[in-house]
Formats: C-alpha cells, sequence, structure tokens
C-alpha cells in the first residue's frame, strides 16, 4: 500500500512538473489563436440579401491589380460574411496604416473622460522639456483638437521622422504656415503628438493604456505598434491587429463608445470624433470631411458614413443608420474601389426586416469565401537545372549578395543579415518563419521598432518558360509581398515588392 501511495506521489509530482511546460508551448498558441468572439450569423437572417454579398466578395476578389486579404461584414453586431483569401488566415495580425489613427483619437478620448487632458489644452504645455527657444504665438495657440482634426497649422513634412531622433522635439520646432484650427492639413505627426501627450499625461505608451481601458475589456488580444526612436508608439500608423480586433472597434464607435454594456468611451465623445467638423479640401469629389481622426462622408440614400482609412485600402467602414460594419484590408490601388462597390453592390441589398435564407446562395457565398485565394504565379512546376547553383548577385539596392533555388526553398542572402530560406510551392502557399522584417513602405527612423519577429511568409512558384522563374512571397501578417523573377539565361533578377507605384528593380547575377 505504501509503494503505491508512493508511486501515485510521484506521478503527481511529475504531472505538476509538466505543467508550466505545457502552459509554455500552449499558452502563445493561446494567445495568438483567431478570439472569434463576435456571434456569427447570415445575411438573410440580418436582413441583408445573400446576392447583395456575394456580389461584394466576387466584385472585391476581382479588382484589378489588388490583393483583398480580409474582409469582415457585421450586421446588428454579428459576423454575416468573413473572408481571409489564402495564404492570408483568421487568426494573422495585419499592419492597417493609418486605421491606428483612429484608435488613437479613442485613447485620447478615455483621457478626457478621466480628466487627464482636455480638448483645449495647449499642445505645448506637455512639452516644457522640449520647448523650442523662440515660440509662435500660432504654435503656442495650437490646441489637442487641433491634432485632432489635423488643423495644427504646421505644414506635413515626411522625412521629419525618417531623419530625426526626437520627434517631438523637431515637430514643435516648425512653423505654422496656417492658423491652428482654421485649415486641413493631413499629417501623420499631429497623431504622434497626440500618442506623446498621452504618454506624459499616463505614464503608459498608446499601446499600454489602450491595453488596459480598450484592448482587455473587449477582449483584443493581439496588438503591437511601433515606436519611435525615443520609445513612443507611432500613433498616426505602425498598429498591427486582427481584422477581428478592428470589426470591433467599429461596432465599438457604431455603438457610441459602448460595448456590451460598458461605457468604454463617453458617447459625446465618440459622436464628435464621427462628426463632420472640417472640410478637407482634398477628397471633394467624394465630399470628405473630418472629425476626430476620422473621416465622414454622406450617401444618398444611406445617410452618414464614418471611416477610418489608411494606405493602400486598409479601412473600417461604419455606417450608423444600417447598423453595419465592414473591414476591408489588403492592398488595394484606391480606396474609393472599395467604397463604390460598397455603395453600389452591397448597401441596396440591405433590409429593415429579417429574410428567408436560400440555402443554395448561402452555400454559394460560404464556398465563394472558404475557396478564395490570390493568384499563384502561372506556369510549370520545372524549368533550367539549377538547383543548388549559387547566384551571386552583382551589386543592387536591395543589399541582396547571393540566391539559390535549393529543391523547394528559395534561400537568400543579404549584406549583414541572416540567410533567410523559403519554402516554396507549386499551385500551393508553403508557410515558412522569416528570421527579419518584411519589406516596408513607411520610411522612419528605427522604423519597425518593438514589432516582435514572429512574421511569417507564404511561398508559391511557378516557371513561366524553360529558363524564367517567378517566386511570390506574401508576408502573412503583415502586409507586404515580393516578387522575383529570375530569368537564368539572361542571367537577370526582376525584383519588386507589391505596392502600388514600386519601381521594380533589375539585378544582375552570376551563376557559380
Amino acid at each position: 500500500m505504501l509503494l503505491h501511495l508512493n508511486h501515485m506521489a510521484m506521478k503527481v509530482r511529475y504531472l505538476l512538473l509538466l505543467i508550466p511546460i505545457a502552459l509554455a508551448i500552449l499558452l502563445p498558441m493561446l494567445l495568438s489563436a483567431h478570439p472569434d468572439d463576435l456571434p456569427h450569423s447570415t445575411p438573410a437572417a440580418e436582413g441583408v440579401q445573400q446576392q447583395a454579398v456575394i456580389n461584394l466578395v466576387d466584385s472585391l476578389l476581382n479588382i484589378p491589380g489588388c490583393d483583398i486579404h480580409h474582409l469582415m461584414v457585421v450586421r446588428h453586431g454579428k459576423v454575416i460574411a468573413e473572408m481571409h483569401p489564402a495564404p492570408f488566415r483568421a487568426e494573422d495580425s495585419h499592419t492597417v496604416y493609418s486605421v491606428s489613427k483612429t484608435l488613437t483619437a479613442l485613447a485620447v478620448g478615455i483621457a478626457i473622460d478621466e480628466n487627464r487632458l482636455r480638448l483645449d489644452d495647449r499642445v505645448m504645455t506637455f512639452f516644457y522639456d522640449k520647448m523650442p527657444d523662440i515660440i509662435s504665438d500660432d504654435m503656442a495657440a495650437m490646441t489637442v483638437r487641433d491634432l485632432l482634426m489635423m488643423t495644427s497649422g504646421v505644414e506635413s513634412d515626411g522625412s521629419l521622422c525618417a531623419q530625426s531622433t526626437d520627434w517631438t522635439r523637431d515637430w514643435l520646432a516648425k512653423s505654422c504656415v496656417d492658423k491652428p484650427g482654421t485649415r486641413f492639413r493631413y499629417d501623420s505627426m499631429c497623431t504622434f503628438m497626440l500618442s506623446a501627450i498621452l504618454q506624459r499625461v499616463t505614464g503608459h505608451t498608446l499601446l499600454e493604456y489602450l491595453q488596459e481601458k480598450l484592448f482587455t475589456p473587449m477582449n483584443i488580444t493581439q496588438a503591437e505598434w511601433e515606436k519611435s526612436p525615443d520609445g513612443i508608439c507611432t500613433g498616426g500608423w505602425g498598429l498591427r491587429t486582427q481584422t477581428e480586433a478592428l470589426a470591433k472597434i467599429g461596432v465599438l464607435i457604431l455603438n457610441n463608445g459602448n460595448w456590451n454594456g460598458q461605457q468604454l468611451v463617453s458617447a459625446d465623445y465618440v459622436k464628435q470624433a464621427c462628426a463632420p467638423l472640417i472640410n478637407t479640401e482634398s477628397d471633394t469629389e467624394s465630399g470628405m470631411a473630418y472629425g476626430y481622426c476620422m473621416w465622414n462622408t454622406s450617401w444618398q440614400g444611406v445617410g452618414n458614413v464614418s471611416m477610418a482609412r489608411g494606405q493602400y485600402g486598409q479601412s473600417v467602414m461604419i455606417f450608423p443608420e444600417q447598423d453595419l460594419v465592414v473591414v476591408v484590408l489588403g492592398v488595394i490601388v484606391d480606396n474609393n474601389y472599395v467604397t463604390s462597390r460598397l455603395k453600389n453592390l452591397l448597401l441596396p441589398g440591405i433590409t429593415a426586416g429579417k429574410l428567408e435564407t436560400d440555402k443554395q446562395l448561402q452555400q454559394k457565398l460560404d464556398s465563394l469565401c472558404a475557396h478564395a485565394m490570390i493568384e499563384f504565379p502561372t506556369g510549370k512546376p520545372t524549368g533550367k537545372p539549377v538547383n543548388g547553383k549559387r547566384l551571386e548577385m552583382h551589386p543592387n539596392d536591395m543589399g541582396l549578395t547571393w540566391m539559390m533555388i535549393d529543391g523547394d526553398t528559395l534561400r537568400l542572402a543579404r549584406e549583414n543579415k541572416p540567410t533567410e530560406a523559403f519554402p516554396m510551392g507549386y499551385h500551393e502557399w508553403r508557410y515558412g518563419n522569416l528570421k527579419g522584417f518584411p519589406p516596408y513602405s513607411f520610411s522612419a527612423l528605427n522604423r519597425m521598432k518593438d514589432l516582435n519577429h514572429d512574421f511569417v511568409a507564404a511561398t508559391a512558384y511557378a516557371w513561366k518558360s524553360p529558363s524564367v522563374l517567378e517566386v511570390r512571397i506574401h508576408y502573412v501578417n503583415w502586409v507586404s509581398a515580393s516578387t522575383y523573377i529570375f530569368d537564368f539565361d539572361k542571367q537577370e533578377l526582376l525584383f519588386r515588392n507589391d505596392y502600388p507605384g514600386y519601381q521594380p528593380n533589375r539585378i544582375d547575377f552570376d551563376i557559380k
């Protein structure tokens, strides 16, 4: 009996030892899992014509020269359509560019609710240690409200954050070209300054503050934010999070700051943020106005529309009169492509009551979303025998030193960086971890600072001819993609990052 008890005790101790190991393995998986908090329904059950949603999805997948990475449509707080074209997945985070601004504005609203600052507070009063020797009357008069509305009076200077190590000090030293509060001048540095103010008044970074006040109550478990060289969240860009997190933020705004009965941001502030406070003058054709880091317009027959918008088509669109939120992420030439399709295809299918479900149409929609995929390179699975041969790159701006086709793996080396290996699939996307950072269109000193090195690449290839190989890499939990086209007869590489307007690079190489 004693031996049996001792044996049981040893088993218990062994199991207890395993618990920390199991948690170490499972906890990161749990934290990175797609929360799937929002309830799911069908378009018909929420009063949306199924064919209208099918038309929207089909149209978005066929926008010329664009890649849709994620789509989520939410009606009455329920997900009625969701699409993540392969190789993108529901659990993947995505960089959202200037959609970040809207979350910064929400953090400002929370800080105002907590009496940590006011809309009429003068910006200079937060930075006594960074003031220039001479302060103009206009700069002294600039307020928090001016930063929120992009009416600081300071002319935008895209080079500042690419050169300066102290963005706050150098921005405050700039002169005003307009009287603050009078003219809209879109400037991401305005939102960075809001982040800097929040860090001063709360003692926490913008991300830490949002995690406590917004993300934790809303069960948003994945969020990262780039930082400036001196450790301030960039504010106007740099957020990386999941599609559903953005849908939740859209629902929060739709409900005037209320989340499941909890008022996380005051209703008055959210209503003001979504109001058309100033004409933008830069998008008069669409009649766009601006509130607190939110775009606003009005569509005939639809009513007011509020939008959080980011470069290359990142969008959270909120339709109060239709109780509708739509999130679209990807690489898109023009935001208007998406808004026109919503306006002309989806919105006419919105009704007041429930509709009868057509099972065949629902199956068609489900299949369309489930099997959506970004196109593979086209061609054949085999070509010229170059396996294992080292391609020595001539001097180039990309810093590439050599590349190699090693079986079903593309290997490449850059100056002073670890060798990268990309598993490749023919007519399939193969996933691999990236040791460094993916391509990024935003130039800033120490860019991508404080983002974790957990980037994933999905790669596919095809031989376009016996001597020409195309390899396409999508960085699935980021935003960008890269394409390499090798011409082994000419011994030339054509390389491009797949951003609109990006100019390809041609690099000669020697086959060793």
